[in-house]
């Protein structure tokens, strides 16, 4: 589902390919986007927000420095392992070993 948050991130990260000429893949990051909303799925924060807002805040920000596919992934996915059912190995099977591992290390 995307949301305005989800789609405000997109829309950074494609602002971003245009401005810089950069290759952030924008359908894999869409991809982390609806897992962290699946596996976060009822979570809320302190405020009463939904859960995955946190992680896509966090993407948000790495976008300003990274512009790497797989960095900005690693945000977006970088609480699932510890907070919800994700686990390494579908992490592995849907985006990668590196990302995986990467997830594990945040």
């Amino acid at each position: 589902m995307i949301d305005f948050y989800s789609e405000s991130l997109l829309n950074k990260l494609f602002e971003t390919n245009v401005r810089f000429n950069t290759k952030i893949d924008l359908d894999k990051v869409e991809k982390a986007i609806f897992y962290a909303q699946k596996y976060h799925g009822q979570q809320k924060r302190d405020t009463g927000e939904p859960y995955y807002m946190h992680p896509l805040e966090v993407a948000r920000m790495v976008g300003y420095y990274s512009f790497e596919t797989d960095t900005i992934i690693t945000a977006i996915l970088h609480d699932t392992l510890e907070d919800t059912t994700l686990t390494k190995e579908k992490i592995g099977q849907e985006f990668g070993h590196n990302i995986a591992e990467q997830v594990l290390a945040a």
